[in-house]
């Protein structure tokens, strides 16, 4: 919840900048923007991946929210991890008058065409969370520092087998520990720096012996989990479980921060 608040806080901040400057030759980020000048009470585009993750309900009604209590109208709206359905409600906003869009993207590649016809009614674009790319049309990336998110959860995932103490320093714990790794959708660029920062904390655990990924999977193709999908996570879990190399127990390494890790829990 710490790491959703600090993107949201960045966020509105954001979209005070990108509200201000379109309705005056100076960027502010003064919080009575929304009260002044051509922009007060503006709608403002609020597009979210999907409802089948807590975080993202959470992170778009305190978006909706903030904004509002700034003066905005906010159209939020959640498209079910459907790309045809995003860019729908992208073009909808658009067609409504939107003043902003923040648009935390399924598929970062996947919405040029709507960038542009935001760009050429000259309406800003924030990108939330998830970088959108192959567009010069994006105003602004409200996220955090994805890296060192993953090297947190690696350092978390030791510390919980005892391998690290709280502090830092080398827990009684040894091992070996058997470990089978997921990471983000592949389309989604902070999946990659999830992994790379939770990999680069586990990767000398690995060398030596302490970790064993017994499937061998430990390249982030194969570990990823297309859009996040709980279900697809579920099903890989229980194919590792099947093999005849699986081991009667073992822990799992999720890149991610909700659905994916809860899904596979139970099999564990």
């Amino acid at each position: 919840m710490r790491l959703t608040r600090i993107t949201m806080v960045a966020s509105t901040v954001a979209v005070v900048a990108a509200l201000t400057a379109c309705g005056s030759s100076t960027k502010s980020t003064d919080k009575t923007a929304a009260s002044s000048g051509n922009n007060a009470g503006a709608l403002v585009g609020v597009t979210m991946p999907t409802k089948q993750s807590e975080r993202w309900i959470h992170d778009g009604d305190n978006v909706k929210s903030a904004l509002e209590k700034l003066g905005y109208k906010v159209d939020l709206q959640y498209a079910e991890n459907d790309i045809p359905t995003q860019v729908n409600q992208i073009e909808n906003q658009i067609t409504k008058g939107a003043k902003l869009l923040v648009i935390a993207s399924i598929d970062g590649t996947a919405i040029t065409t709507q960038l542009q016809e935001a760009a050429d009614k000259k309406i800003p674009v924030i990108a939330y969370d998830r970088l959108i790319r192959n567009s010069p049309n994006v105003d602004y990336y409200a996220t955090f520092d994805n890296f060192k998110v993953g090297v947190e959860q690696a350092t978390s995932l030791l510390t919980g087998m005892k391998v690290l103490n709280a502090d830092g320093s080398a827990g009684t714990a040894k091992g070996p520990f058997n470990v089978e790794l997921f990471a983000g959708s592949p389309d989604d660029n902070n999946a990659t720096f999830f992994f790379n920062g939770a990999m680069s904390i586990l990767q000398p655990y690995i060398d030596k012996g302490t970790i064993v990924v017994k499937s061998g999977e430990k390249d982030f193709k194969t570990v990823a989990i297309l859009r996040w999908e709980p279900a697809t996570a579920q099903k890989r879990m229980e194919d590792l479980l099947t093999r005849p190399t699986a081991p009667g127990r073992r822990s799992r390494a999720c890149f991610r921060r909700t659905t994916v890790c809860r899904s596979v829990s139970s099999r564990r």
